[in-house]
């Protein structure tokens, strides 16, 4: 991200929560439930043949969350994360877990579609994930963490810990 980037969104960016690492496990195992599931189904629907699990679960992990494009940048001082989400996201439907070598991009929100058809129109709701874990190469100070969103760019900010 260049600087010219940076200085106009910052004026318009919005805090996004940071919380330790371990407070988001409960979301991590979800997600991993729901993937798992999508792998079943995907591998009932080929006729339950043994050999391509993990074929099956790339498929049910990229169906179920959203990737996104990031950066990373160190400094002499920080570790710095610029995530470029997908969609339109609000501060309040993400969180950021930080721990010491671990960093973690979660958001949840509700997703209405309606459909038209010839019988009419339908909508139905549904829940859209975005979850992305990363080891971090740097001790990282987690309780100076900063999180902010500006338009569809998260910029995450980790002061690494000096010995």
């Amino acid at each position: 991200m260049n600087e010219k980037r940076f200085a106009a969104t910052a004026s318009t960016s919005v805090a996004v929560r940071v919380v330790p690492a371990q407070a988001l496990a409960e979301r991590e195992s979800r997600v991993r439930e729901r993937i798992a599931r999508r792998a079943y189904q995907i591998f009932a629907q080929r006729g339950a043949t043994h050999g391509r699990d993990v074929e099956d679960w790339l498929r049910a992990e990229s169906e179920l969350l959203r990737r996104f494009p990031h950066t990373v940048a160190k400094t002499d001082y920080a570790f710095i994360v610029f995530a470029e989400l997908p969609g339109t996201w609000t501060a309040e439907q993400l969180v950021v877990g930080v721990e010491s070598r671990r960093l973690i991009i979660s958001g949840e929100r509700e997703v209405e579609v309606t459909y038209t058809h010839p019988q009419g129109t339908r909508t139905e709701k549904y829940t859209q994930s975005i979850f992305h874990a990363m080891d971090l190469p740097v001790d990282i100070d987690p309780s100076q963490a900063t999180a902010s969103l500006a338009g569809m760019t998260l910029e995450i900010s980790m002061p690494q810990l000096r010995a």
